[in-house]
């Protein structure tokens, strides 16, 4: 197999989502087809049924949990600080007898050389954990853009990411079609997908399914494509989640209160449908 894909639990427990609890959203989850759930450990020790109970709901289900790390720090620009917010949680995840963990981790204020000791860094504090631990191209974080990400593959021995391109779009103000090498170093990188649109002003389109965001929606699928093929090539499993977010990253209605202009969990299981009929 070289796609599974995870459904994602943000905009969909709790605070207004169609879950109230992990245990109800992850037999939905399972229902759909899905092979994983990815949410941060904080969901998971917050959940009203306790962490111990849900993780034995997801283990009775079949499904994989990928958590993700975030660090936030005082001082969003010390290396150390979020170091050591990250090794807290790596420790945590491993005591749940977790394998791989998806870090929002780090700081985009970060000139190449703190990155790069700043990775390397997480990657043998995971490795001591046992942890396969994947870095997200996100904005605010050390891999905000596909040049210096590209870098840092060439440059630190090991790092996986996990790809979302729709910060890429936004902070670079363009679908970066005059970077596709950057985007070719670091597909083979890449151990899991956050399936999200973006476009030049915001890391999220009003609706994917919408014609008007075609272009978008095919340049993305155009970097999943090569990210699964070079997963196949080496015999490896990508992990897709087809992420979108709540307001306000979904667009919203004006003068409504924040009425999101499209149904999130329409667009999750359309787009869901849509990896599994590409990559079947």
């Amino acid at each position: 197999m070289t796609v599974a894909l995870f459904r994602h639990a943000w905009g969909a427990v709790g605070d207004g989502g169609p879950w109230s609890n992990l245990g109800d959203f992850a037999r939905a989850a399972a229902a759909e087809g899905y092979a994983g759930v990815e949410f941060p450990l904080f969901v998971l020790e917050n959940d009203p049924d306790g962490p111990v109970a849900a993780l034995e709901t997801l283990a009775g289900l079949g499904l994989t949990y990928l958590p993700m790390a975030l660090t936030f720090v005082e001082s969003m620009h010390d290396p150390q600080a979020h170091l050591e917010s990250l090794r807290g949680q790596l420790e945590k995840a491993w005591g749940l007898g977790v394998t791989r963990v998806n870090a929002h981790a780090g700081a985009d204020a970060f000139d190449d050389a703190t990155t790069g000791r700043f990775l390397r860094d997480t990657l043998a504090m995971a490795a001591d954990l046992g942890i396969e631990l994947l870095h997200e191209t996100h904005r605010m974080r050390p891999l905000y853009n596909p040049w210096r990400t590209a870098r840092m593959v060439e440059e630190v021995e090991g790092l996986r990411l996990t790809a979302d391109y729709s910060h890429w779009v936004c902070v670079a103000g363009r679908l970066p079609f005059d970077s596709a090498e950057a985007f070719s170093t670091c597909a083979p990188a890449v151990g899991h997908i956050h399936a999200r649109v973006g476009h030049s002003e915001a890391p999220q389109v009003g609706d994917p399914r919408d014609p008007a965001w075609s272009m978008e929606l095919g340049s993305h699928e155009h970097w999943w494509d090569e990210i699964v093929a070079a997963a196949r090539d080496r015999g490896n499993t990508v992990t897709i989640t087809p992420e979108f977010g709540p307001p306000p990253y979904m667009p919203t209605v004006p003068h409504t209160g924040g009425e999101p202009v499209a149904d999130l969990t329409e667009i999750v299981a359309w787009m869901r449908d849509r990896l599994d009929q590409r990559y079947a």
